[in-house]
């Protein structure tokens, strides 16, 4: 019989040692002068227990034979000497353990048996044995895994047909209704999935190649979303419906092999996907083509553009809408969209260009679609507005809603937020220009005299202030970051023609700069000024406008200086050439 704890260390720790290290000598030494065997540390481990979990099979053995012991004697923990053996792959004490009549099926607390705890160690001995034995291969654990489960997770070939040839149920389901076939997908074990479905075949069991975890999702999807297209290929030649979609996304396989990338999954399943439903389907963040554009790797999106129009202008999704906010619902009202309007900042511009190269518009056909133009402004996705930009896309965009060149507005706008984002991440009140946005468009033709217009019609038709000192906030700006709204505002005048700031705006900056202001304002209606700005074009279309390229041209020195704003005076003149031109290593060395 198990007594109570040993009370004397000293006697204690002689047995336990000497079964922990092997010292069989010293062990029947001490048994056959009276010392007891049936003692049990504060673990709760007896002798039986340190002889098995250390593999000393001849004092297991020896203690086996010894009167009163129990094989099946527990720890604290509720393990018996066989799951400790097992648990550390001594597959001479399991057979010692198992030929002492030892329980192969006790379970702990948590449900595990000695035959998962071989197979969670990878002890492929101790299990087979346990098999030979009779062991349960149908028992759970507290998640309500089998081992089936396990081997299949692990992608042991050798574990699942054994299990399955000594009757393990392949049509059962742990946690989140996860089956084996289901964690053999997910973790690419090809050969397992296959043996799998050949003995469900066997079993009339073909339903697991469909049955889905709790949130809908079945093996092929998950199969899938990883890129095992091995494992794609024999769920679909076995039946595996590929128009499942989940409960999350409500999405199937084939978008979920779009959205990671994974090539040959896409060829695969666009043979059994129904692509009707996305014919007439709105775009949205799991749209095919809109997760096709996120890869740099334009293949994925050159096999749905055969299946999918790519050129169709769809609802606005809502959560565009919501990132667009002012720019979707006040300043520029548009309920529809191409699938330009869906690239974030952050995807390579190789999606889009491959939609302008076939014949997806760079421009919006009328006010009720949104230019991609402002969407890249307003989420500053800089290279595909670029490439926008590249493609022809019009700088000058219009709206009831607006006064002037919306583009150039933005443009404006975000600009002065570059330049304050700057500031910010510097910790600095000094002016760093990262102007970008003014100047691309002006190369690309953009007129910004209309932003001057004396016709706001957010404050009526004939307000007396125009639509350049309230759209976005810019007061904001010029109580905040004046120093940086001077040379902003002189370089968006001397590329514009009649720029008239009214008395009002000019009335909230210092004298000096007032002047200048004033000054600049002056002179765009000059025909002089008009020349300028042909001249600043034309060198900035060829990345020539600098300083050392206008020294090179072939004309009087007060002619150069005039190109180079030399008017402003310093440091005014030389912030605004800081940020519009180019480095002479591009090309503005160059003798014109």
């Amino acid at each position: 019989m198990q007594t109570e704890l040993q009370q004397d260390p000293h006697r204690y720790c002689s047995v336990g040692v000497a079964a922990r290290l092997g010292d069989l000598v010293g062990l029947q030494e001490m048994v056959w002068h009276g010392r007891p065997i049936d003692v049990f540390d504060n673990r709760g481990w007896s002798p039986i227990h340190e002889a098995a979990h250390a593999g000393n099979t001849g004092c297991l053995e020896f203690l086996l034979r010894q009167p009163g012991v129990d094989p099946d004697w527990v720890t604290h923990a509720k393990e018996t000497a066989l799951i400790l053996a097992a648990r550390q792959g001594q597959s001479d004490a399991v057979v010692a353990l198992i030929n002492a009549r030892a329980d192969v099926d006790f379970t702990t607390n948590e449900g595990y048996t000695p035959l998962w705890e071989a197979l969670n160690s990878k002890s492929y001995q101790c299990f087979k044995t346990l098999i030979k034995k009779d062991a349960d291969v149908n028992a759970r654990i507290y998640t309500g895994y089998t081992a089936l489960h396990l081997a299949a997770e692990r992608g042991s070939t050798y574990c699942v047909n054994m299990l399955l040839q000594h009757g393990a149920d392949i049509d059962v389901f742990a946690d989140h209704n996860l089956s084996p076939l289901f964690l053999a997908a997910h973790k690419g074990h090809t050969e397992c999935v296959r043996n799998l479905i050949e003995v469900a075949k066997d079993r009339g069991s073909m339903h697991i190649v469909n049955a889905a975890a709790t949130d809908n999702a079945t093996p092929l999807l998950i199969a899938a979303q990883e890129g095992h297209d091995a494992i794609v290929a024999i769920l679909l030649h076995h039946g595996a419906d590929a128009n499942i979609a989940d409960n999350g996304d409500n999405a199937i396989p084939l978008q979920y092999a779009v959205s990671s990338g994974h090539t040959r999954c896409v060829e695969l399943l666009l043979q059994h996907t129904d692509m009707t439903v996305f014919l007439t389907r709105d775009f949205d963040g799991m749209h095919p083509l809109v997760q096709a554009l996120r890869h740099t790797d334009t293949t994925i999106l050159k096999l749905l553009a055969a299946r999918l129009p790519v050129t169709r202008i769809c609802t606005l999704p809502s959560y565009l809408l919501q990132e667009l906010g002012h720019l979707a619902s006040v300043l520029v009202p548009a309920r529809k969209c191409s699938l330009l309007c869906l690239l974030e900042a952050d995807w390579p511009p190789n999606g889009a260009e491959f939609l302008l190269k076939n014949n997806v518009l760079p421009n919006s056909s009328d006010e009720d679609e949104l230019p991609p133009l402002l969407v890249a402004l307003w989420t500053n996705n800089v290279p595909l507005f670029q490439l926008l930009l590249r493609y022809r896309a019009s700088p000058n965009i219009y709206h009831k809603n607006v006064t002037g060149n919306v583009a150039m507005l933005m443009a404006f706008q975000k600009d002065l937020e570059r330049d304050l984002t700057t500031m910010i991440v510097r910790n600095s009140r000094q002016p760093n220009f990262q102007i970008f946005f003014i100047w691309q468009l002006f190369l690309a033709g953009a007129e910004s005299h209309s932003l001057f217009d004396i016709n706001d019609p957010l404050n009526g038709e004939n307000a007396n202030s125009p639509a350049i000192t309230n759209l976005f906030g810019l007061m904001f700006h010029m109580f905040h970051r004046k120093e940086n709204l001077v040379p902003v505002l002189a370089l968006l005048m001397y590329i514009s023609d009649h720029a008239c700031l009214p008395r009002h705006i000019l009335s909230h900056f210092e004298e000096g700069d007032r002047k200048k202001l004033q000054t600049i304002s002056d002179k765009t209606n000059l025909l002089s000024h008009r020349c300028r700005r042909v001249i600043v074009h034309t060198l900035g279309k060829e990345n020539r406008y600098c300083r050392t390229a206008i020294q090179h041209l072939k004309m009087p020195i007060i002619l150069q200086d005039y190109l180079m704003f030399s008017e402003l005076g310093t440091p005014l003149q030389d912030m605004i050439l800081k940020f519009i031109t180019v480095n002479p290593e591009d090309g503005g060395d160059s003798d014109l």
